[in-house]
């Protein structure tokens, strides 16, 4: 995989040279180094995949914004444009899999199919006022963040939790993580995407507190006539690191239903 960068755009990195374009989005935890574990199970003879970096991750850490839903749309599409992809699939995670809806809707023409990984959705993650408080903790807390990843993965090994605490710290600006939790926590332009034909393949893990199938089931699945469902078994809320082989699998048979 290698890193690139056009200027005015967001940072990303690429795998593969195959013909079907994939623009891959992360969640509000991590970077694109979430994929990293999941790049020797996919097909790059088959597929081109563009992992990227919002604004204040990673490759954009640099970056600032507005941190809105609205400016991951126009930032996607202006590395879609980089790249040269006037059609493409996309794969959202967790906060991203609002993207996937919010891209659908402002090119539909562009989108050729969504992938959305324990997604929250055009309807945001209404969370209480103990919850809130909770996850803005985490922006700053260590143990604050081991305990929502230990949470939402099902008591992942300690280690493991190290690990993405550490990357977090490093990667992700300061100044971006509570903008983008009052993004996750606020947004709702669920009333723009009821209707939307793009063919969703909506993924979920068994171990995934919070958001699980019947949230999907209210979500997606009502919203978008050409979406399916698909529950991984034993699994939390980072398939594509925890399952990579069987996750590669399940995305890339779905992507290849809808390649031109």
């Amino acid at each position: 995989m290698t890193a690139s960068s056009i200027p005015a755009t967001l940072g990303f990195s690429v795998f593969g040279t195959g013909p079907e374009p994939v623009l891959v989005l992360h969640d509000w935890l991590g970077d694109q180094s979430n994929y990293d574990t999941l790049l020797p199970h996919l097909d790059g003879a088959a597929f081109t995949y563009a992992f990227v970096d919002l604004r204040g991750y990673g490759h954009s850490k640099h970056l600032r914004g507005d941190y809105t839903i609205d400016e991951i749309a126009i930032d996607c599409l202006g590395v879609a444009d980089a790249l040269g992809w006037s059609r493409f699939h996309v794969i959202g995670h967790s906060m991203t899999g609002m993207a996937t809806q919010r891209l659908a809707a402002d090119a539909p023409s562009r989108i050729k199919s969504a992938v959305a990984v324990c997604p929250i959705s055009a309807a945001g993650n209404r969370l209480s006022t103990e919850a809130t408080a909770f996850f803005a903790l985490t922006c700053e807390n260590d143990d604050a963040f081991r305990r929502l990843v230990k949470f939402v993965t099902a008591g992942a090994p300690d280690d493991w939790v190290d690990a993405k605490l550490r990357r977090n710290r490093e990667e992700v600006a300061v100044e971006c993580r509570r903008r983008y939790l009052d993004m996750m926590t606020t947004t709702d332009f669920s009333d723009e995407v009821h209707g939307l034909t793009t063919p969703w393949l909506v993924i979920v893990g068994d171990r995934d507190a919070g958001l699980d199938a019947e949230a999907m089931k209210a979500t997606f699945l009502a919203w978008h006539p050409n979406a399916q469902l698909a529950e991984m078994k034993d699994c939390g809320h980072y398939p594509m690191q925890t399952i990579a082989p069987a996750f590669a699998s399940l995305v890339e048979t779905f992507l290849r239903t809808h390649a031109d």
